[in-house]
């Protein structure tokens, strides 16, 4: 059930109250299962004594603000509105939870009240937030973003980027700090020097306050105020919520780091007696049983329900979880995916024909058209406006203006992360990423979240964006801006891979990545960027997943990967002079891989070559050459050869550098050898 929409303050305060008893007994008949053996996990973090900073936030926000929460969220999900039984049942893992029993209590949604997800990763929903704000204001729309954030997450450099990017770009985003004292076993005395964790908004210049978090009606109207303030265009701000939690971090947790004197001294400040008590000093008796009105509030109330029948609910809802079915094995591998559009599957490639553009130019005309076609898509990264580090999205801001062309702070977590929260509501982010080395400042968004989302949320949200990142060696950048870490992510099940290795694969792959319904990867390679090739006018896709054939041939099968396929051609050139024919599949995709086009080409070679720029090591070429073995070992007439990066940090020598990588020379040197 929603949050009241009322005026009426008494018939507001009564509301809270039934509202924070559910979550209560929610609560409790969670810790009693555990004790029992109910519950699938330990991974069990109970709000109980801190019911009031959930109901005070959420009854503040209308039904369609949004709300990212954390491992501690089931009241904050109920205080939004959702369903009790689908909550119950997603405790339990069961199929007919709120996540199909996929995401559980740390990572439990609920799309359509505005939950846009729990979190287990501490420090994620300040950026998951950003980002839906970010959707919020791109699209015109007066919605607010709440991001709930325990006293621990204020320390993580995830928060720090996004109440800083926040502030820059005047986000409609509320950033709530539960601060019950301690970091999961450790006071936040330990953690910080400063007695007052909303005194930091003033180093990112926003307005902070700190209300004592056991009073729902002081929540509700510091939250009331930050959000009317966030609404009106005046962007973020910080509401630190003093409250307590009675139980451990988790279940199980033994407390040895406080005393019991403490936690009953906060138990004696019991936020839902404590507003109890001030309704009875206001002569607002609560209803004992349902249907009787609440006497004091003008006109009774008997919608509102009786604590004997919350808690009857509560035990109805886990008696129908403990009954329903568990999820099915066919369900293992669904919701990993969003499917994509038609247009994106079935894409026809048109002949390149004769007009040439350079691989730079190339991204240039797909990011201007897909600008142009599509009004939820825009730009962030640092720098873009002018261009970016290598020039390719010069000019653009003049074109789609400064909203859609976004330059941000230095700050990868910001960037992606709030490209993810914006995706999940209703964006199409494309996010730069100056070098593809400082993926490895920002893998959580990445990892844990756009990758997972869908899966965690049974189905419920998707991440339609695209990761842009110049990568590879070759200019004596040395170790830290020339790595090629295209395989470091291929086994990340969610993620769509792409590293095109041509200006024709450039534009269509990068349209096709702008339309996927899926977080994609977008690898480009800089020392191609001033590469010439054909690319025809106008609208075109290459579909995500279809391999290509870059040369024919009949007596070696080459897979290359990425930048290498010039190098391959060569190579292959040098042996056509003899007339041995080498066939060339450039994968263009390496999640979703094109096995078949492999195959294919295998089963008229039946030789195997794999190149790419990446190490040997754990490289993607390992994974070519075992799907082959696995599905067509009876074909091969020798053993497969790898050709790859040598497994050392790339040099600043460029003699050394060029030692690093694949060169025609060792290609033409793996072709001979498979060929004896």
């Amino acid at each position: 059930m929603p949050a009241p929409q009322t005026a009426d303050l008494d018939v507001l305060r009564v509301a809270m109250w039934e509202r924070m008893v559910l979550i209560r007994h929610f609560e409790d008949r969670l810790s009693r299962g555990y004790a029992k053996g109910e519950i699938p996990t330990e991974a069990i973090h109970l709000s109980i004594g801190q019911e009031a900073t959930a109901v005070g936030v959420c009854f503040a926000l209308r039904h369609d603000d949004v709300i990212a929460t954390t491992h501690r969220g089931h009241g904050h999900m109920l205080a939004k509105g959702a369903d009790l039984n689908g909550m119950a049942a997603e405790m339990l893992a069961k199929a007919t939870g709120l996540c199909g029993g996929k995401g559980g209590s740390m990572h439990v949604t609920q799309a359509n009240v505005g939950a846009i997800g729990a979190n287990g990763i501490v420090g994620a929903s300040p950026l998951i937030a950003s980002g839906a704000a970010h959707a919020f204001l791109q699209s015109g729309q007066d919605r607010v973003a709440v991001a709930f954030m325990g006293d621990g997450a204020t320390n993580q450099g995830m928060f720090h980027e996004a109440v800083n990017f926040a502030a820059v770009l005047d986000l409609p985003v509320v950033f709530v700090i539960e601060n019950n004292l301690y970091g999961e076993f450790t006071p936040v005395n330990k953690h910080v020097r400063i007695a007052q964790l909303a005194t930091r908004a003033a180093a990112y210049g926003m307005p902070g306050v700190t209300v004592d978090g056991n009073d729902p009606m002081a929540v509700f109207e510091a939250t009331r105020e930050a959000v009317e303030r966030a609404r009106r265009g005046e962007g973020p701000t910080i509401v630190e919520c003093m409250t307590y939690r009675w139980h451990g971090h988790m279940e199980g947790d033994v407390q040895a780091y406080r005393t019991t004197e403490e936690v009953e001294s906060w138990k004696a400040r019991c936020p839902i007696q404590r507003l109890a008590a001030d309704l009875k000093e206001r002569g607002i008796a609560l209803p004992m049983e349902d249907g009787e009105p609440v006497v004091g509030v003008a006109g009774g109330r008997p919608e509102f329900a009786s604590e004997a029948t919350l808690r009857a609910r509560v035990e109805a809802a886990f008696a129908l979880a403990f009954d329903a079915p568990e999820p099915g094995p066919e369900t293992l591998a669904t919701d990993i995916f969003s499917p994509e559009p038609k247009e994106v599957l079935d894409a026809v490639e048109p002949e390149p024909g004769t007009r040439e553009l350079t691989y730079s130019q190339a991204l240039w005309e797909a990011l201007s058209e897909e600008l142009e076609r599509d009004k939820s898509v825009y730009l962030m990264g640092e720098d873009v406006r002018t261009g970016g580090y290598f020039s390719v999205t010069a000019g653009l801001v003049e074109t789609f203006g400064p909203d859609r062309i976004v330059d941000t702070p230095i700050s990868e977590y910001a960037i992606v992360g709030s490209a993810v929260g914006a995706a999940m509501s209703g964006a199409r982010p494309i996010a730069e990423i100056l070098f593809s080395d400082f993926l490895t400042t920002c893998m959580d968004p990445i990892v844990n979240q756009a990758a997972k989302l869908r899966y965690m949320s049974g189905g419920q949200y998707s991440a339609p964006m695209v990761v842009r990142t110049p990568g590879g060696a070759g200019l004596g950048m040395a170790a830290q801006h020339s790595q090629s870490l295209e395989a470091l992510l291929t086994g990340i099940p969610g993620l769509i891979v792409v590293a095109p290795a041509t200006p024709y694969d450039a534009k269509g792959l990068l349209k096709a990545a702008v339309r996927s319904n899926n977080p994609v990867l977008f690898f480009e390679n800089k020392v191609l960027y001033a590469t010439l090739g054909p690319v025809p006018e106008g609208d075109y896709l290459v579909p995500l997943g279809r391999a290509r054939v870059a040369r024919q041939g009949d007596r070696v099968t080459v897979v290359s990967v990425g930048a290498v396929l010039g190098r391959v051609l060569e190579a292959c050139t040098a042996l056509a002079q003899e007339g041995v024919e080498v066939e060339v599949v450039d994968v263009r995709t390496l999640v979703p891989l094109d096995t078949w086009a492999i195959l294919k080409s295998v089963q008229k070679t039946g030789r195997l070559v794999t190149v790419e720029d990446g190490t040997l090591t754990h490289g993607f070429g390992g994974e070519v050459v075992a799907r082959v073995v696995e599905s067509a070992w009876g074909l091969l007439k020798a053993a497969p050869r790898r050709v790859a990066g040598a497994d050392v940090p790339i040099p600043y020598n460029s003699r050394l550098e060029n030692a690093a990588l694949p060169c025609a020379e060792s290609i033409e040197k793996a072709l001979r050898a498979v060929l004896k």
